[in-house]
């Protein structure tokens, strides 16, 4: 029996120390990258009769790497059904989630990663709940087609100058033959050109000038005139392979200049480093402002885009580019579009999973918040490398189609981008054009995105973003501050045409509209005479536009003065109204006017009741008498006037009584009193065929008030009243 269990300890000891010894084999490769040969040892590990979920959560990760993501989940599946996940592992299991477009589990795997950790993630997850549909809501909004140039191995980052096109290609050609890097054990990487012929790329051939190493060589970019190079390569200088500290070849960018017809020697960017990795360059086309990825310090993630500046002939200190491009993830390929647009894929930002396409443009100091492109550009699968030729058409890279990467065309049924808006600044009353006004735009956030002043002309170019809408501040000494909105729907107009920003002068001002007294429709041409109660030689006129309104500015008057006014409105086919009101001012802007008088205007139409139409009090008589009292001469004065301003009517004075009294008592007091009235409006120099009066008696009650012969009003004193009424009635209109 000793021999037996003294047997099983030797076996059991053999087994661990080549498991052990096998691990460490795993491990060096998987430190040196070496994804493809570290993923068979891990998944052999795996099998072991005590696996730790180390060897699942690597060989998870191999695959990851590798490009099998079905695979790499199988094995992170069963890792997450252990306890010991690293939030690490948690990551990257999340990662291989989004590209199996297993959303909703992707979301709870990163629910359980530290708070503390991937913030920035974090913070736009909870920002874009709904953002995967919103991402294919549009989906027929982009056509895809796979080129021609395609190998059977890895072909990605177009870049295209003039009709040629560059990209990286991993088929077997250049490199030291049979050489593979064990990341994915395919070829090392080289640069290839095409030659573009309409919507295809023909006769790809290897680039050999300057560019043909035995490591990966791109992805590049040139200068706008072509006369300098910037190009991403492995750490290998002087044709020796260096490595950091830790073992590992970083990227570097190597910039070189065209001399005539011949290409300068390769040198460094000043900021490369042994230590860490700085590659996929971007230059603007003027070559002074470089943007590349990079995982030097300060960085907020994985890998973060950079840049930095050309000045004097000295690149400036890198500065990373933020939380609105960069994340805890992966930020890479950097692309220009017109020196404006920057396009970049992320897999540390909302998107459909794996490398998604975003852009974003400059805002102040700083950028936008970036923008994904949306499905089906972008996929579950890795999107990069993208290319804009123009706003609807160009290029990107995406390995949806197999493991391996494939360069796509796509057309776009609308511009993706708006690259800029133009805004004109006026006056908003003399349209006169304001140069040095401070414009600020203002995104849905309240913050102010970009700030300028117009120029001589009054211009200002905005660069944004679509899909949202924006406010416009203006402000200008003398005047008020103006805010007004760009809608999105505006915007990929504006890049071609001027959008008026209107300012209005600090002013006290006087401003009318006059509307239809039936419909409140604006009346145009009405005829306003403005005179001064104070000093009747001051008289000011205007006619109403086609808004109906009418403005005018003092010139002499501040807050706390005093107006009194009698205002005239008249125009054909309406009856003319003449008005008095007292205005004191408050404050600084137009007074308005229809806040102190009534500025609707009548129809003179048959049988419009004109005691409804202006100001008009009851009128009254002592009892069983028909003497115009003083009280009722005022209100009958106002029945004078408006006859005089208009000639063409010609009214019936109606007496109306209740049905108190004998019928035939009222019918002659409410004829005495109509006929008084009208005689008495005559006698103030109104022409007597233009007005009678008719009493009606009780005859036309407007209420159920009645009470003839047997029948007993229960009425109230306020209700009879109702029908102790005048009218005046228009009855004729001369042509």
């Amino acid at each position: 029996m000793k021999k037996i269990i003294l047997a099983l300890l030797l076996l059991s000891s053999v087994i661990f120390k080549a498991q052990s010894f096998k691990e460490k084999i795993a491990d060096k490769k998987f430190d040196n990258l070496e994804y493809a040969s570290a993923s068979e040892m891990y998944e052999e590990l795996s099998l072991s009769k005590h696996p730790k979920i180390k060897y699942y959560v690597r060989a998870g990760e191999c695959n990851l790497n590798s490009g099998d993501y079905n695979k790499a989940q199988l094995f992170y599946d069963k890792a997450y059904t252990n306890t010991g996940m690293t939030d690490h592992d948690l990551y990257q299991y999340y990662q291989v989630l989004k590209y199996n477009s297993n959303y909703s589990k992707a979301n709870e795997v990163f629910s359980k990663i530290n708070d503390n950790q991937y913030k920035l993630i974090r913070d736009n997850l909870s920002k874009k709940r709904l953002a995967i549909e919103e991402l294919k809501k549009d989906s027929s909004n982009y056509t895809l087609k796979t080129l021609d140039i395609n190998s059977e191995e890895n072909d990605f980052c177009p870049y295209v100058v003039n009709n040629e096109m560059y990209f990286l290609s991993s088929r077997r050609n250049t490199s030291v033959a049979g050489r593979k890097y064990g990341w994915d054990d395919s070829y090392f990487l080289d640069v290839y050109k095409g030659y573009i012929e309409g919507e295809t790329v023909k006769n790809a051939e290897a680039v050999k000038e300057g560019l043909k190493t035995k490591v990966h060589e791109g992805p590049l970019c040139f200068t706008k005139d072509g006369n300098t190079q910037f190009v991403t390569r492995n750490n290998y200088v002087n044709k020796k392979i260096k490595k950091s500290k830790e073992n590992k070849v970083n990227l570097k960018i190597f910039m070189r200049k065209k001399e005539g017809e011949k290409w300068s020697d390769w040198t460094e960017f000043p900021f490369n480093s042994d230590e860490y990795s700085v590659g996929h360059p971007a230059v603007s086309g003027d070559g002074k402002t470089l943007y590349f990825v990079s995982d030097m310090p300060g960085t907020l993630g994985l890998t973060d885009i950079w840049s930095s500046t050309l000045e004097n002939g000295t690149w400036t200190k890198p500065v990373n580019l933020g939380p609105s491009v960069n994340s805890e993830g992966r930020e890479m390929f950097p692309s220009l579009f017109e020196d404006e647009v920057l396009f970049f894929s992320s897999d540390g930002k909302v998107g459909l999973g794996g490398l998604d396409v975003f852009y974003t443009v400059p805002a102040g100091d700083g950028f936008f918040e970036s923008q994904n492109l949306g499905y089906p550009l972008n996929s579950n699968f890795d999107d990069f490398g993208f290319f804009a030729k123009t706003t609807t058409t160009g290029y990107v890279s995406s390995n949806r189609g197999k493991a391996k990467d494939d360069i796509y065309s796509f057309v776009s049924k609308r511009p993706i981008i708006s690259s800029a808006i133009n805004l004109i600044v006026k006056d908003k009353e003399s349209k006169e054009i304001l140069a040095n006004a401070d414009v600020a735009l203002i995104d849905e956030t309240g913050k102010p995105v970009y700030q300028g002043k117009s120029n001589e002309n009054g211009e200002i170019k905005f660069t944004v973003l679509p899909g949202k809408d924006y406010k416009v501040k203006t402000t200008k000494q003398g005047y008020k501050e103006s805010v007004g909105v760009i809608k999105e729907d505006e915007i990929a107009k504006l890049a071609n045409s001027k959008k008026e920003v209107l300012v209005e002068k600090k002013i006290i001002g006087l401003l009318g509209l006059i509307a239809d007294a039936d419909d409140l429709s604006p009346i145009e041409k009405v005829t306003i005479t403005i005179t001064d109660a104070f000093n009747p030689k001051n008289v000011l006129k205007f006619t109403t536009d086609k808004e109906g309104d009418f403005r005018h500015i003092y010139k002499d008057k501040k807050i706390g003065d005093d107006l009194s006014y009698i205002i005239k409105m008249e125009k054909e086919g309406y009856i003319t109204k003449t008005q008095a009101t007292d205005i004191t001012i408050k404050k600084e802007g137009y007074i308005l006017l229809h806040d102190y008088l009534n500025t609707k205007m009548y129809k003179i139409k048959l049988g419009a009741d004109l005691g409804k139409m202006i100001d008009l009090k009851p009128i009254y008589f002592d009892l069983g008498k028909s003497v115009i009292r003083p009280d009722a001469a005022v209100e009958l004065a106002k029945i004078v006037d408006l006859l005089k301003q208009n000639p063409s009517m010609t009214i019936e004075l109606g007496s109306h009584s209740d049905c108190r009294g004998s019928a035939a008592s009222n019918l002659a007091l409410s004829d005495r009193r109509a006929k008084s009235s009208a005689a008495y409006i005559i006698s103030k120099g109104v022409d007597k065929t233009r007005i009678y009066g008719k009493g009606y008696g009780e005859s036309v009650l407007i209420n159920d008030c009645k009470c003839e012969g047997k029948v007993v009003s229960t009425c109230p004193e306020e209700v009879h009243a109702q029908n102790r009424r005048t009218e005046f009635k228009i009855v004729k209109i001369k042509n």
